[in-house]
């Protein structure tokens, strides 16, 4: 199993999802990103989505060079072992190359089309848009007292085939 279940690497993930949402919250794009690359660090995707030595595909959907540039800074340490792939998608018919999706507030589009082509590809979907785990996808973003906390659909992750670890729907505000 890809997910490592030591309470040393609970502690590490818990402090970096804390801190990242407190007194380091100055430049909010960072969190998020940082979210991002946290919550694909305790996903699994299927052998066959995800071939061994394949990159982990992250995608962003929009044309935010700073927000991208930030991503590719964040990105410079491996997922799963994996190297990370970064680019921009600017339609749903694009998600079919991205392991991983995150969808901001200002993300072109409807989101309906964004979540079918990610549910339909086996993509990882996160954004900070209002309901998103009640609206389908599978990682909600929520500012909170100042703070980042995350709401996961866990039947949006299993229609799309991908698990979630234990330690990261424990620290899940809520799972649906």
């Amino acid at each position: 199993m890809l997910f490592v279940n030591s309470a040393r690497q609970l502690l590490i993930v818990s402090g970096l999802l804390l801190c990242a949402t407190g007194v380091w919250a100055q430049d909010v794009a960072s969190v998020r990103l940082g979210f991002l690359l946290n919550f694909c660090r305790y996903t699994e995707w299927p052998q066959v989505a995800l071939s061994p030595g394949r990159p982990l595909r992250l995608c962003l959907a929009l044309g935010d060079e700073a927000m991208l540039a930030q991503l590719g800074e964040l990105a410079r340490q491996p997922v799963q072992g994996r190297p990370i792939q970064v680019s921009v998608v600017y339609r749903p018919a694009d998600v079919s190359a991205c392991d991983a999706l995150y969808l901001p507030t200002d993300a072109p589009g409807a989101l309906p089309a964004w979540l079918g082509a990610a549910q339909r590809s086996g993509v990882l979907t996160v954004s900070d848009l209002p309901d998103f785990a009640d609206s389908g996808g599978m990682v909600g973003l929520a500012a909170v007292g100042g703070r980042y906390r995350f709401d996961i659909n866990l039947g949006a992750a299993r229609q799309a085939d991908l698990r979630f670890s234990s330690q990261l729907l424990k620290l899940a505000r809520t799972v649906r």
